[in-house]
């Protein structure tokens, strides 16, 4: 979900940013062992280092606080107290904790804190579960003191005055997951009146929690570790294909380096190529190549300066196949209004992966706001996609990761390895019902998109913006349990053509399978479009994000291209041509993206920018645009590609992908939320120009991308859960919540999380002690469950990984896609292993690629032709061309014969 200002905006974790410390320093870089008394139970006391984490803030709207870590202390600013009278909740809607805390029955604890506002007020801080609802100790009781019932009520504090705490309690009873709190929020039920008046400061300091019966559970000290010296794909690079590292190096010289396998043997050695200063990471970096090993093995890279990589292996396509099938399966695992199967989970801890229902009947209230009131009541959203942590469901960026799969699905049909996706090689329950199971799991979400339409009255044919919960809910909660009322927005332009190219695209992929469905979604999308041309200015909001991410857009020109483009291609109807003729995205592959929240973002689309994504499906349908189109299309894709090449042979660490304007609201620059999204999606354009053009360095150009998101980047992280020897593990999911409260499941393998963000926007990565505009971009990431703004996972983010996942599985071998068991050992149907190649030998390669290559020059012939009368003038040249060889070697024999 995008630019969220959550109900729980969270920071915590010291364990977190000794980590990532460790991530972003030199190879070599020590760090000092952490000390702490014995039984002390918190990550942080006294805040001298700059650095709150694991002590956070937390907001529920319209709760607003701002905070800064300064001088040893961490002062909290009452931005809005929120509260009931505000339209909140109670005084909890502006919270200072602590989380990750156990407490043992019968042991004895010290509390000690100072507090001092700048203006006069109450307090209420509590010791209790995650939940709210169980308390072990609360204000000033203690030992020997005021008891339990008779400390509920707030703590009185005056303007500028210091109160020091430092009491004992002994619990009577255990959690095993617990937090610390301050609740410092406004007026409600259990709280006369609001906390502080709003520009209230509040200073924090010498917090402490000590166990004095035992240090069992004392605050764990954090694992310390280096980044690699030479940095590079963890994962798989191909035997055929471009091989390259990263080396953290200030030489001016070469460097000697040697590929070493897994036996000790030196297998190849080279010299790196200096590259000087990397500014998107602010290193000195060399380039390693050594693209000339070509035996499969797993390997290190040693440099003579004393640098080591992590281990990597060159091999065939069955990785890159195991990360397509388990990022596909994080659609499934995020279907709303359906049972989670352990028997479809194809990887990580498939009984705790496994869960209830979510909303099962999923009945929305439709608001009244943005200046609508043409339906009202409740609807029935149930079934689709969670968009990302969180449980909102959002037509435009469902809209967005629906056609990527699509497209998928349709670019695999187009060059001949859709078996890939067939009937029975994903785990799903519909695997066995004669439909492509990629089909099978995009229909899921196409069908939800169909009840978001207004089925009656001025905006029939429209389609509501999104549905999500009423507020925001909190981490460490499974969806059967989220009994937050449910709201829909009103409709909008951008998601009526969101609805209706995703409707025109489903309707020629399904006709041969469910001509019925073909024709609703077919129906649904004209009908969107010409409701979408008599309402062409209702927008989304660009800063509504209240319970669910805004998703605001403010420009819908690229999205009336898409989907007049859509239906051209799935209907003939030239009506809809001409529409998309005179759009200025008309079969354009942009380079830069302005609309949505974008500004000049470096990608050629998004979910805000659709006008690029018309483009690629015309170049799959080539035959219905005539040759003048065909030679533009493919004109636009390969500049862009090109870019996107440029951009990676002038950074250190091979990234097709730089530094932009944050964001419409953020005119500051570097890398914008998502930005793994925009490495993922470039790709994609590069895979385009590959298949295009069969030129070889569009295919390495595209797997350059890879092998950032693997492991070649300034981070030394793999950014896919269980893909690498240095994976990140804890995207933020409400319900992969294992890091925070143990009864969770953590994620499974195959999740692409946002990446790196200069805009650091959320409470944790700020509580690092990092400042914006201090960190270098490639470097503002932290692997912890609370870092939304760059640890989060969202639909849009897992569709683009899972397609270049399978382009990269299918062309980087001569194997393809290898369809077998899937990570955990599951299978399908299929019991025995697949591939959607054959092995060739050099000579069919080349055979291959000329078929290819005549393929490509016979697509460009005019829409107005058939295939019949193609197959005829093919077939007739043939002819001509055989009779005027044996004509020419006829008269050449006579000639020689003749002594001429």
């Amino acid at each position: 979900m995008k630019k969220k200002k959550t109900a729980c905006r969270v920071v915590s974790a010291l364990a977190a940013v000794v980590v990532a410390a460790g991530a972003v320093c030199p190879a070599g870089t020590q760090f000092a062992p952490l000390t702490a008394d014995a039984g002390q139970q918190l990550g942080q006391t006294d805040f001298e280092n700059g650095v709150g984490l694991p002590w956070h803030i937390v907001e529920s709207a319209p709760g607003e606080m701002d905070f800064k870590i300064d001088k040893g202390t961490y002062t909290v600013t009452i931005v809005n107290p929120g509260g009931a009278s505000r339209g909140g909740e109670d005084r909890w809607d502006c919270q200072f904790r602590h989380r990750g805390l156990k407490i043992v029955s019968g042991h004895k604890y010290k509390v000690s804190y100072e507090i001092t506002p700048s203006e006069s007020g109450k307090y209420y801080t509590k010791i209790g579960n995650l939940d709210g609802d169980v308390e072990i100790w609360h204000n000033m009781m203690a030992d020997g003191g005021p008891d339990f019932n008779s400390t509920w009520d707030c703590i009185q504090i005056g303007k500028n005055e210091t109160k020091k705490v430092d009491v004992t309690f002994t619990a009577d009873k255990s959690l095993d997951v617990a937090e610390w709190a301050f609740h410092l929020g406004g007026d409600g039920q259990y709280t006369n009146g609001d906390c502080f008046p709003a520009g209230t400061e509040i200073k924090f300091d010498n917090m402490s929690l000590i166990d004095l019966t035992s240090d069992d559970n004392d605050y764990p000290e954090a694992d310390v570790w280096e980044r690699a010296g030479i940095l590079t794909n963890q994962v798989c690079y191909f035997p055929d294909r471009a091989k390259k590292a990263t080396l953290l190096s200030d030489s001016s010289k070469p460097v000697k380096f040697e590929v070493i396998d897994d036996s000790g043997k030196t297998v190849f050695e080279g010299k790196s190529t200096p590259f000087g200063h990397d500014k998107d990471s602010d290193d000195e970096v060399h380039v390693i190549d050594f693209t000339d090993l070509d035996k499969d093995g797993t390997y290190h890279i040693e440099a003579e300066d004393g640098s080591e990589s992590r281990d990597f292996v060159i091999g065939g396509s069955d990785i890159y196949s195991s990360l397509l099938y388990d990022s596909l399966n994080y659609f499934y695992q995020n279907r709303s209004g359906i049972e989670i199967e352990s028997d479809f989970i194809s990887s990580g801890d498939a009984s705790e992966l496994a869960r209830a229902a979510g909303h099962p009947k999923d009945m929305a209230e439709i608001e009244q706001t943005w200046g609508y009131s043409g339906s009202s009541g409740s609807i029935d959203v149930t079934g689709g996609w969670y968009d990302a942590g969180d449980h909102g469901k959002y037509v435009v960026n469902g809209g967005f990761s629906l056609w990527l799969m699509q497209n998928q699905y349709e670019t695999a049909v187009k060059y001949g390895f859709d078996k890939a996706y067939a009937d029975s090689t994903m785990l799903l329950p519909e695997n066995t019902n004669g439909v492509p199971d990629l089909l099978d799991e995009t229909r899921w979400e196409m069908e939800w998109m169909l009840k978001m339409i207004v089925d009656s009255g001025d905006y029939k044919g429209m389609a509501y913006h999104k549905a999500h919960d009423e507020k925001w809910t909190a981490l460490g909660i499974a969806p059967a349990d989220d009994d937050m009322k449910r709201i829909v927005k009103p409709p909008t332009t951008a998601a009526t053509l969101n609805l209706a190219a995703c409707g025109a695209q489903a309707a020629r992929l399904w006709k041969d399978y469910d001509s019925d469905f073909a024709d609703q979604c077919l129906e649904a999308a004209k009908n969107a479009f010409e409701a979408a041309k008599k309402h062409p200015d209702m927008y989304a909001p660009l800063d509504e994000s209240i319970g669910g991410g805004a998703y605001g857009d403010t420009d819908v020109e690229d999205e009336f291209c898409w989907a007049a483009l859509e239906l051209f291609i799935t209907t003939g109807d030239e009506d809809y041509y001409d529409e998309a003729a005179e759009n200025k995205f008309f079969l354009d592959m942009p380079q830069s993206l302005g609309g949505g929240e974008s500004v000049d973002t470096v990608g050629s689309f998004d979910w805000g920018n659709t006008g690029g994504l018309a483009t690629l499906s015309a170049a799959l349908n080539s035959e219905k645009f005539d040759k003048g189109d065909v030679e533009i299309i493919q004109e636009a894709i390969v500049s862009a590609a090109d870019h996107f090449i440029s951009l990676e042979e002038n950074q250190g660490y091979g990234v097709p992908y730089g530094q932009s304007t944050l964001s419409y609201n953020d005119s500051d620059e570097g890398y914008i939320w998502g930005s793994n999204s925009f490495v993922t999606d470039n790709a994609i354009v590069m895979a385009y120009a590959y298949l295009l053009t069969n030129e070889d360095t569009y295919l390495d150009g595209a797997i350059g991308g890879m092998d950032y998101i693997l492991g070649r980047n300034a981070m030394d992280y793999s950014y896919v859960t269980g893909y690498g020897t240095h994976a990140i593990e804890y995207p933020h999911h409400r319900y992969w919540a294992k890091q925070i409260d143990e009864t969770f499941p953590k994620a499974p393998n195959g999740v692409m999380c946002g990446g790196p963000n200069s805009g650091m926007q959320d409470p944790w990565v700020q509580g690092s002690g990092w400042k914006k505009g201090e960190i270098p971009p490639q470097k503002c990431y932290l692997d912890n469950i609370e870092a939304w703004s760059v640890n989060e996972c969202t639909i849009n983010w897992n569709a683009s990984l899972a397609w270049l996942a399978g382009f990269t599985a299918q062309e980087a071998t001569d194997e393809g896609i290898v369809v077998t068991a899937h990570t955990n050992g599951k299978k399908t149907d299929k019991d025995e292993a697949a591939t959607t190649k054959s092995k060739k030998t050099k000579t069919e390669k080349t055979t291959a690629k000329t078929t290819k290559e005549k393929k490509t020059t016979e697509e460009k012939d005019s829409k107005d032709s058939s295939g019949l009368l193609k197959i005829g003038l093919i077939a007739g040249a043939a002819v001509i061309a055989l009779i005027s060889l044996e004509l020419f070697i006829y008269k050449m024999a006579k000639l020689k014969k003749n002594g001429k």
